[in-house]
């Protein structure tokens, strides 16, 4: 029996209190001997709406779409005839689990076989919400669990979701609420140190607002710090004042003058660039690449044969045009960072190194930076829009595959970096 419940109250207004004061909530054992879950949800997940034809690339195009055995039978066996027609011509039985029972067959130009002309689902309309297959009832929904504890989310290759995080201040303000269980659920605990870590991480990058760089600066110098303390065997508790002392850094805009005084190494950058374009060309199919495809092109375009040149250049850019247009909009790049520092859990994921989710964390963002760069200065017109198309259609390739973050680390470790130090280095 769990003896007491915890979660951190977040609040955008004051980042620093969020870790610094921790509110406990404790729940006597009862008679029921019932388990408490905190069931926690961004405010943009709570917003989100499916836009239906109106989507610019809709979730039923360019992947496959799995059938439970239930729904499957039910689809073949229904009493709408064109339901069971389009059923017994196009779902392939692949009968690889019960959860995976079946496929559909996608139309000439990829789109699911139950789309009307109007990209409305067959199924939904004849049938009703209920009869959806578990993969298009939940989709673009996502829920982590732990043990005392289920996180929501939506993924990023929905483009409303990705509109919804993006263009809403606040989008990632939680709310919890508490649902009774039996028993705990079977999934792994979170630890005070490790949520401790994570809450921490996430305020130095909500602090930073849309200067990314800065934020990420902060976490180096955590995690080197948290690393002094093991070593010298140190209390972990005291890695609560040098965090306070990060914030104030940033505010102070102490981190920023640090970032500014490094010489940049345009060359781990360059091999850096030319390591995550080996990455996306491996990944030349499936629903969002044509837009990717469109964004990357213009970074290509950018490449000279001189390569510390053309970095010069994007960063060049970044800071005189892509900077000041985020300052007008901080929400954009804050909101997406928050969700990262969610979605991963950061830097816990997977039980990898903490300096291994770092480098994960810098290459992705600095790659989508290089691609609003880019596109920023081959386009006169860049709205939130573009920053939208990008997000969603990386997140579409690249965090859809359940081996891509292993491929994605690979192509990074080919690179020669001296030390942890060296990420730094990436962020001018």
């Amino acid at each position: 029996m769990q003896q007491f419940g915890y979660y951190f109250l977040l609040s955008i207004h004051s980042p620093v209190a969020i870790v610094g004061h921790c509110y406990f909530f404790f729940f006597e054992e009862s008679a029921a001997l019932m388990e408490e879950i905190v069931i926690v949800e961004p405010a943009f997940f709570n917003q989100f709406q499916c836009v239906g034809s109106a989507c610019p690339d809709h979730c039923c195009k360019g992947w496959d779409i799995e059938f439970d055995e239930s729904t499957v039978n039910r689809y073949m066996q229904s009493e709408a005839i064109e339901i069971r027609h389009i059923a017994v011509e196009n779902i392939i039985t692949t009968k690889e689990s019960q959860s995976r029972w079946g496929k559909i067959k996608l139309t000439s130009n990829g789109n699911c076989t139950f789309l009307d002309e109007e990209r409305l689902c067959k199924v939904h309309k004849s049938l009703g919400e209920k009869a959806l297959s578990t993969t298009c009832a939940v989709y673009p929904r996502l829920y982590a669990s732990y043990k005392y504890e289920i996180r929501s989310n939506l993924t990023l290759s929905c483009p409303e979701a990705a509109k919804r995080l993006l263009t809403t201040p606040g989008a990632m303000l939680y709310s919890e609420k508490i649902k009774p269980s039996p028993e705990a659920l079977d999934a792994p605990d979170i630890s005070e140190q490790d949520r401790l870590l994570n809450l921490m991480c996430t305020n130095i990058m909500l602090t930073c607002g849309s200067d990314i760089e800065a934020g990420f600066y902060g976490i180096i110098l955590l995690f080197f710090y948290r690393d002094k303390l093991a070593k010298d065997n140190e209390p972990e508790g005291n890695i609560l004042n040098y965090f306070e002392d990060i914030q104030t850094a940033i505010h102070n805009d102490q981190i920023r003058k640090r970032i500014d005084e490094l010489n940049p190494n345009y060359q781990l950058q360059s091999e850096l660039l030319s390591r995550l374009q080996t990455y996306l060309g491996t990944k030349h199919e499936g629903r969002g690449w044509s837009t990717l495809r469109f964004y990357s092109q213009k970074l290509h375009d950018m490449q000279s044969n001189n390569s510390a040149d053309t970095m010069q250049r994007i960063n060049t850019i970044w800071q005189d045009k892509a900077r000041p247009w985020f300052q007008e909009r901080p929400h954009l790049l804050s909101n997406y960072i928050q969700y990262r520092m969610y979605e991963d859990f950061f830097p816990l994921k997977n039980g990898r190194e903490l300096f291994t989710n770092l480098y994960l964390m810098i290459s992705e963002w600095l790659l989508l930076k290089w691609l609003i760069a880019a596109s920023i200065a081959l386009n006169d017109n860049f709205t939130e829009d573009d920053v939208i198309n990008i997000v969603y259609s990386y997140h579409s390739i690249a965090r859809h595959d359940k081996n891509a973050e292993d491929v994605f680390l690979s192509e990074i470790g080919r690179i020669t970096f001296s030390d942890n130090l060296s990420l730094a280095y990436l962020l001018k």
